[in-house]
């Protein structure tokens, strides 16, 4: 494998697959960088409509630059064989991050503002994202998130599964409910989305963040597809201790049923979680309380307070291409 090529790139090594294609570690010789290069199925591009339809998709895409957005570097042809190549780097998946359990609210916080600043770069072009769940978002070695497979979910399984969901719920397994959870009420319903689904699918992500819990998601598709469409979540601060009740009323507007409710931007959701990022970091950064200590009669000694903090941690950075767990 390592000496095959397409086009100007060396295959590395196979590192997943999905409904698009086989997906390799490669290496770009004209640039001299490591890139996710996408083998594209035969079957997809076999029939010229198809083919032309996914290569329109493909270029508005790669027309995003951001820093939270997996960038589209190339769409090319060589030899019979479509293949595009993506930004690559070492990280994990989200739902990794989360690991079922409440996240710190500023972290939660600073996750979400750089989701939704993708979001606003995208939606800004034209291009919804239509799949935002925990598999969909790449998260660095660095800890900044990266949205994946933009505006190419109709191709994916996620797309698939969100359309189905919408149709016929019933007729889907209970594997593909971690898919369906991240829904929003017009999809769920089998009708027409724009970049305010994308909304309510970081409102779950956000929800989820701070509470461990997908606050719709069911033991079956049809289950689920059921309380995204009439279940109101609790504000997250009740089900989480301690979490800043300010947060409440932006995840409950981010997940409102009623669309002129919702939050109707990405700018305006990023506007208010970063509100809500300096209310915690004033916090924070306040003085504590001095507290009153005895002193001895001598006016030349005076009692000092001591403040000591210690931290320690272990950091386990797995090298995962984030495109491996589309398809979970």
């Amino acid at each position: 494998m390592a000496d095959r090529t397409i086009a100007h790139y060396n295959l590395l090594e196979p590192v997943g697959r999905d409904a698009l294609g086989e997906i390799f570690r490669a290496r770009d010789t004209r640039v001299g960088r490591t890139v996710a290069l996408r083998i594209i199925e035969p079957a997809l591009v076999s029939d010229e409509t198809r083919r032309l339809a996914l290569l329109d998709e493909a270029r508005l895409a790669s027309r995003l630059s951001h820093p939270n957005i997996a960038t589209l570097f190339d769409i090319g042809e060589s030899d019979g064989v479509t293949y595009f190549a993506y930004e690559y780097a070492a990280g994990a998946l989200m739902r990794s991050e989360m690991a079922g359990q409440p996240m710190l609210p500023r972290r939660a916080v600073e996750i979400a503002i750089q989701i939704a600043d993708a979001l606003a770069e995208g939606h800004s072009a034209g291009v919804v994202h239509g799949d935002l769940r925990p598999e969909t978002i790449g998260v660095t070695s660095k800890g900044s998130a990266k949205v994946l497979d933009f505006g190419l979910s109709r191709w994916l399984r996620g797309g698939a599964t969100r359309r189905a969901a919408g149709r016929a719920p019933d007729s889907l397994p209970p594997e593909d409910v971690p898919i369906a959870a991240y829904m929003s009420p017009e999809q769920a319903l089998g009708g027409a989305a724009d970049g305010r689904a994308d909304l309510f699918s970081l409102g779950i992500l956000l929800y989820e963040m701070l509470t461990g819990r997908n606050p719709f998601s069911g033991t079956t598709v049809a289950e689920t597809v059921m309380k995204i469409v009439k279940h109101s979540p609790v504000p997250p601060s009740s089900i989480a201790s301690g979490g800043p009740p300010e947060l409440d009323a932006v995840a409950l507007r981010a997940l409102s049923k009623d669309l002129e409710v919702r939050f109707q931007s990405a700018a305006s959701f990023s506007a208010d979680l970063r509100y809500v990022m300096s209310l915690l970091d004033d916090r924070a950064h306040q003085r504590p309380v001095d507290y009153v200590l005895p002193v001895d009669d001598e006016a030349d000694r005076v009692p000092a307070a001591v403040w000591l903090t210690a931290a320690a941690g272990v950091a386990v950075v797995v090298a995962l291409l984030w495109w491996l767990g589309v398809t979970t």
